[in-house]
């Protein structure tokens, strides 16, 4: 039985555990495994964890194939297109950065996009896999349509999450991973379920109007795109790398847990530093740009400038060093898998 402080690896040895039990091979549950694990050690409180369950269900009835066979349909030089036969989207995206460093490390630059495939969490993980390998990387998927299109009162477009990782001399890596409306579907459901107002200008209701009501965003309302034109154009942009580029479905054509091929599409871009300069020397100057960055006066004493992946590097550590603490819901979500899949936790 799960309780609520869990050591991470334990936890992370748990979900490929009940991952095997609804047939999911191995090698492709330990990715997927890691890819959670990878977005709980943030510490953010959505888009991690809480998500497996559910994740576990559309295996375990087939909405998701356990047994996709993810191929490579065109490969040319330094790019790539693959189909990822409605494998989950944290199988599909892993499987495409991988393919994306292997083209970087021949060509210097890899770019692979992804059709017929899910919902991939956030793109911090795929991100840090190309971190890890000592390259830059740029992560970013399709969704289904949740965002106004600029002056547009409906759901045109998805908020189209996208973000960036890579090595730095600074002791943290940079990271950012985020989506294009001010508030992502998770931030709006945590403002919701704890009674708490939004700013005006996240989203509206089925009106068109205003509201600091996030309940009436989510139910008939619609988010709306951050910094108006600007985060609508960079959905557009994501949408063309990831489905046009593919083949897959986009913007309202797209559907969640679909079956029918018009689900989900990804895209990967990981540029190899080695390519430009030795790593040494990049990890020198980012330390150095590191900390031009932070040697300015705060707004308010006390809280100094963050960087994109300061908070994450250290939820890592923390979360690492003292062990995960489990929402209520997620822990008992998680028991009644194991009781469900007759899965040990030891």
């Amino acid at each position: 039985m799960i309780t609520e402080r869990i050591e991470i690896d334990d936890l992370e040895a748990i979900m490929i555990r009940i991952l095997r039990k609804v047939d999911v091979t191995a090698a492709n549950a330990r990715d997927i495994a890691w890819v959670f694990k990878v977005m709980t050690l943030r510490g953010v409180g959505h888009h991690d964890i809480g998500d497996f369950p559910r994740l576990v269900t559309n295996i375990r009835d087939r909405t998701f194939n356990p047994r996709p066979n993810i191929k490579t349909i065109i490969s040319k030089k330094a790019m790539a297109v693959m189909d990822a036969d409605n494998a989950p989207g944290t199988l599909a995206a892993f499987r495409m950065t991988q393919k994306a460093i292997q083209k970087a490390d021949k060509y210097g630059i890899g770019i692979v996009s992804m059709r017929n495939s899910n919902h991939y969490l956030g793109s911090a993980p795929y991100s840090l896999l190309a971190a890890k390998h000592d390259m830059l990387a740029i992560s970013m998927s399709n969704t289904v349509a949740s965002m106004a299109a600029h002056g547009s009162k409906d759901r045109a477009i998805g908020n189209n999450p996208w973000g960036f990782a890579v090595n730095t001399g600074a002791g943290f890596p940079l990271l950012m991973d985020i989506c294009n409306a001010y508030a992502s579907h998770g931030k709006l459901n945590d403002y919701m379920i704890n009674n708490r107002n939004i700013p005006r200008e996240w989203g509206l209701d089925q009106f068109g109007e205003n509201t600091t009501d996030p309940s009436k965003v989510m139910r008939g309302g619609v988010s709306l795109p951050m910094a108006e034109h600007k985060g609508f154009g960079i959905s557009i942009m994501m949408e063309i790398l990831t489905s046009i580029l593919s083949g897959g479905a986009f913007t309202e054509n797209i559907k969640m847990n679909s079956q029918e091929g018009n689900g989900h599409s990804q895209a990967a871009i990981v540029i190899n530093i080695k390519y430009f300069l030795p790593m040494e020397a990049f990890e020198i100057r980012t330390k150095e740009m590191i900390a031009l960055l932070k040697n300015h006066s705060p707004l308010e004493p006390g809280k100094p400038v963050l960087l994109p992946g300061e908070r994450s590097s250290e939820s890592s550590e923390k979360i690492n060093k003292e062990g995960l603490l489990l929402r209520k819901k997620t822990v008992d979500d998680l028991n009644q898998l194991l009781d469900e899949l007759s899965v040990k936790v030891r």
